[in-house]
């Protein structure tokens, strides 16, 4: 059975603009409404959120086309993890005030988060309509397009996003070497077009970018993860660990981490740390399909099939389009003597990515051979 180890580069989203925002006050406010839109702007960066929607509220009352006492409000309920109320106060922000650009990407985010990418992306091109310099806002519908397939969309948007980052305030002084002195945003921005051209097999641009994306920001630990996926093709199998173990010292959390890890544990031939590697990255995120294949291979590799079934059965589960899970299962199939399942998976792993024929071909060739060497 084929053993396929995979390991995951990841495209961030730009996060929410949680900044208090003291946008120009519109002329019709009475000086009242402002006064508490001040206080409430004053106490929400102090973290006092209860009182300073307390203030947004009444700047609200007072003056209910305040657009930036809704926004505010809005960020307020983001902080507090009330995103319902966060929704429905940006969209009065919007309706108040069409040209508020924060409050449309800052929704967007959130619709985003919630698995309404077309409505997002609405969101993202006004904002980039309204600044065409707002780098932000290129991330996220970068973020979008690649997830739709548009890759070359993706890449423009990166693109931009690069060039207005680099040019932000956060920009280092002129004749420095670095891309930033500490520019996050920047540093999205290339680590996301990195992960682009290493889909596209232009590994030496892609480094180049994860290389720019650390420059940028050091403590971006999906940077150093994902420049392990191009290191490690590439002959580096100690700079890729050393990229892993930065990644996982900077966010423990960080599932496609702890798989990446796994992978060179496995190739090096230490499976015992690989397992407990792929366990860990899917106890972060069980919805991590290549974790959950990527242990199957090391469960079958150490004869535990049915916990390798299990992990294939659990992938196909979470990403119905994982070809890679369906080929895995469909040679656990063969190798059970369920022709017919194994026949089905195959099927519906070339429907998803053609090109894995030579795979499927080998798969069921190794399962003959182990056939005829029974009898």
């Amino acid at each position: 059975m084929l053993s396929r180890e995979i390991i995951m580069t990841v495209v961030a989203a730009a996060a929410l603009a949680l900044v208090f925002a003291a946008c120009a006050a519109q002329a019709q406010s009475p000086l009242a409404a402002q006064d508490h839109h001040k206080r409430g702007l004053a106490l929400g960066r102090s973290g006092e959120l209860d009182l300073a929607i307390a203030e947004f509220d009444k700047a609200i009352e007072l003056s209910p086309l305040l657009a930036d006492a809704w926004f505010n409000r809005g960020i307020a309920y983001i902080y507090k993890g009330d995103h319902d109320r966060a929704m429905a106060d940006l969209g009065q922000a919007i309706a108040v005030d069409p040209r508020h650009c924060m409050a449309h990407y800052n929704r967007g985010v959130i619709l985003k988060s919630r698995g309404e990418a077309d409505r997002a992306l609405a969101d993202f091109n006004r904002a980039i309509e309204i600044n065409h310099c707002f780098a932000e806002g290129y991330i996220n519908r970068g973020r979008i397009r690649y997830d739709k397939g548009d890759v070359d969309g993706a890449l423009a948007d990166y693109d931009k996003a690069i060039k207005h980052g680099a040019d932000s305030s956060a920009a280092p002084p002129s004749g420095s070497y670095l891309v930033s002195v500490s520019n996050p945003v920047l540093a999205m921005a290339y680590n996301n077009r990195g992960v682009v051209y290493r889909d596209k097999g232009d590994m030496k641009r892609a480094l180049a970018d994860f290389n720019r994306a650390i420059e940028a920001d050091q403590r971006l630990a999906r940077a150093y993860s994902n420049r392990s996926t191009v290191r490690l093709p590439g002959g580096d199998a100690r700079g890729a660990m050393e990229d892993l173990d930065r990644a996982l010292m900077l966010d423990p959390q960080l599932s496609e981490a702890w798989n990446n890890r796994g992978s060179i544990r496995r190739s090096a031939g230490d499976a015992n740390a690989a397992l407990a590697d792929f366990d860990r990255a899917i106890e972060l995120n069980p919805r991590n399909a290549i974790a959950h294949v990527n242990r199957g291979n090391a469960r079958h590799a150490n004869g535990d099939l049915a916990g390798a079934m299990n992990d294939y059965d659990q992938a196909i589960i979470v990403a119905p389009r994982c070809a890679l899970a369906f080929l895995n299962r469909g040679g656990g199939y063969l190798q059970q003597g369920l022709e017919e399942e194994a026949q089905r998976d195959f099927n519906q792993c070339l429907k998803i990515d053609p090109t894995l024929r030579p795979e499927i071909e080998a798969v069921v060739g190794g399962a003959r051979r182990r056939l005829r060497g029974l009898r």
